[in-house]
């Protein structure tokens, strides 16, 4: 059984004072010596309760831990949403197009963690401000009127250019995962010539 560290000493501390109460109460002993049989029992059932180790300290791959793919996931899962949400009217393709390629990292970087250090800037940095920019966008085009519509062409530009840089990202991460696989091949084809 493995529990995290704050349950795990609870439940530990909880059976060592039904271990002195049993040994005080029912067995007579002194308090002093219940009380170190309560002490030796709780050491015992801290050795024998597993620890569940958090996220923060599985490491993955270097320098990423599970607990910075799993954010990244629900950023990118985030993300996914509400693009789509915003995706109405003359600039749902692109707004679409942007989604599958956010939808697309976020599975590449949820089976290998090495794609994660190809994208973790954008995704820690520059993803939410995206975002929170195309939903901006995609209301104001909502709300827009008369003389004000003139004024998205340049915005549009900007949130359509927002969607190639997902796409270079996006091709970043395949691009590492057919490098990673072509060494794998190429040592494996070496140490098959070689035996």
């Amino acid at each position: 059984m493995r529990l995290p560290d704050g349950v795990r000493q609870v439940v530990a501390g909880g059976l060592a004072g039904l271990v002195f109460l049993g040994a005080y109460l029912g067995l007579l002993l002194e308090w002093y010596v219940a009380l170190g049989l309560a002490a030796l029992a709780y050491l015992a059932l801290l050795m024998i309760i597993g620890r569940r180790v958090p996220l923060e300290e599985i490491v993955l791959s270097d320098r990423v831990s599970a607990a910075d793919i799993a954010r990244a996931g629900d950023m990118l899962a985030d993300a996914v949403r509400r693009v789509g949400r915003a995706a109405v009217g003359d600039d749902k393709p692109a707004m679409l197009a942007m989604q599958g390629h956010l939808d697309s990292l976020r599975t590449q970087i949820l089976k290998d963690p090495a794609d994660y250090r190809s994208a973790q800037r954008f995704i820690v940095s520059y993803l939410p401000k995206m975002v929170a920019n195309v939903e901006a966008y995609a209301d104001l085009a909502g709300r827009a009127t008369g003389e004000a519509r003139g004024r998205l062409g340049p915005l549009r530009e900007g949130i359509v250019a927002y969607g190639q840089v997902v796409a270079r990202i996006d091709q970043a991460c395949l691009e590492n995962d057919f490098n990673a696989l072509e060494a794998e091949v190429d040592a494996l084809a070496f140490q098959l010539k070689r035996g």
